[in-house]
């Protein structure tokens, strides 16, 4: 998937810090990254986790959470009801 098609179909990314000193987690800005690296840019932990560091230690050891779209998110445009509608 590339960072295009994961901001369009509404997924987020996180970054964990994989050191047991730190292990701070954070949102990445999808929208920045994909200015930064280009629409077709991969989304897979080979394609972006080289390129991101710990923002409180520094480590380049980091890992990428990948969270789907939830109910009532936009979705290729278009509302998903929540199921209490």
């Amino acid at each position: 998937m590339t960072l295009q098609e994961t901001i369009d179909e509404g997924y987020t990314l996180h970054a964990a810090c994989h050191e047991n000193t730190c292990l701070r987690t954070r949102p990445l800005d999808l929208i920045a990254l994909r200015d930064r690296l280009g629409p077709d840019h991969g989304t897979l932990h080979k394609d972006l986790a080289h390129k991101l560091r710990c923002s409180k230690c520094g480590s380049k050891n980091v890992g990428l959470l990948v969270s789907p779209p939830t109910w009532g998110q936009q979705v290729k445009g278009e509302k998903v009801a929540a199921a209490d509608e």
